[in-house]
């Protein structure tokens, strides 16, 4: 966990359960670059939400690994995040909180993806 990540996701945390308010996100990677545009600096490098890389080796169901670069030319700092789905809204917290729903987010619903979205922030870690 890097605290500063942390500190400024509850900063900021309004701003992101806003977004989530206007829609449901449609993947985790959605959920994960919401989380990295709003990270500042962390040992004077910076997230780029435009260098996100998704491995998923699952198979409806299995484990993501999300690589994120730094901004600038040819970066020489990642950091990384894991995130465990399922095959069903019973054991994947997405589609849990989404409830296949075609209607704008509950409040609920928004407060959820904001917890699954500190849940993200918490697990980043940077890759030595």
């Amino acid at each position: 966990m890097i605290q500063k990540f942390v500190n400024a996701f509850m900063d900021r945390k309004p701003t992101i359960t806003n977004r989530f308010k206007e829609s449901h996100p449609d993947s985790y990677l959605e959920i994960v670059k919401a989380v990295i545009e709003i990270l500042p600096e962390a040992n004077g490098e910076q997230p780029d939400p435009e260098r996100i890389h998704e491995i998923d080796d699952g198979d409806y169901q299995g484990t993501l690994l999300y690589i994120i670069g730094a901004k600038g030319y040819q970066p020489n700092t990642y950091w990384s995040v894991k995130v465990v789905y399922g095959s069903c809204s019973g054991c994947d917290t997405l589609q849990s909180i989404s409830e296949y729903s075609n209607e704008p987010p509950t409040t609920e619903q928004a407060d959820d993806y904001t917890k699954l979205a500190l849940d993200i922030v918490t697990g980043i870690h940077s890759i030595e």
